[in-house]
């Protein structure tokens, strides 16, 4: 579904992607490991067209995307969750919702979205009038995501769905994870929590100074004695 050839990227003068090349498949979740620095969000923000690539190629479903604007490559069926939730505080969780099927003309489809994404996260449902500031680490994190499903995306990249939750709430938050893909919504997923990443994808990219150091799949790549060392602690 996506596939990223010899891709550079980065701020002013200052590089950061030398030369990505990988691919995501169809319905399945691919993930994008790496230390902090190592250019994992430059690199969704890039395919976002977020910051503009200098060099290479991004194709979505064979179309080259490379120099479409954010908005164009949104409805041709890209959806970004980015890291630290980006809600607004003064909204409430159905607003957040409505903001991001802005661009799904079908009202009925929409309604229809809203339950899915309410039976993903049955939490969220008594508190849809809440405002988004008043919620927990974990419930924003979950309005974050459904905001992003409610635009009914191909692919979903997700950057660091993890950070900063609570254990229990990171394993609710990845059995979301799990169904979304289930349902064939293809997810690129870039986080730092190797070994849950790795326990929910098919497959893996390490990424190290902006290139790509190890690739496999990830049941493969859990058990690399690299990975086991630099990442996982062993």
């Amino acid at each position: 579904m996506l596939r990223v050839e010899n891709l550079t990227a980065g701020y002013g003068e200052a590089h950061v992607l030398d030369g990505i090349a990988f691919q995501a498949g169809e319905g399945e979740m691919t993930c994008i490991l790496g230390p902090n620095g190592a250019g994992k969000t430059t690199l969704l923000r890039s395919i976002m067209g977020l910051v503009p690539p200098s060099g290479g190629h991004v194709l979505f479903c064979g179309e080259e995307i490379r120099r479409m604007k954010t908005h164009e490559i949104v409805r041709r069926g890209i959806t970004m969750i980015p890291e630290g939730r980006r809600l607004w505080p003064d909204l409430s969780v159905l607003e957040h919702f409505e903001l991001g099927a802005y661009a799904v003309s079908d009202r009925r489809a929409v309604g229809e979205r809203m339950e899915w994404v309410f039976s993903l996260f049955p939490h969220l449902a008594s508190r849809k009038e809440q405002l988004c500031g008043t919620l927990s680490g974990g419930e924003q994190q979950m309005v974050a995501i459904g905001r992003g499903l409610m635009g009914c995306p191909k692919l979903l990249l997700m950057d660091e769905p993890s950070l900063g939750l609570a254990p229990r709430i990171v394993r609710e938050v990845f059995e979301a994870i799990r169904k979304i893909v289930e349902t064939g919504t293809t997810v690129l997923l870039v986080e730092q929590n190797t070994q849950v990443a790795l326990a929910a994808a098919q497959y893996g990219y390490v990424l190290e100074t902006g290139a790509i150091a190890l690739e496999g799949d990830a049941s493969a790549l859990i058990d690399n004695p690299h990975i086991k060392q630099a990442y996982l602690g062993l």
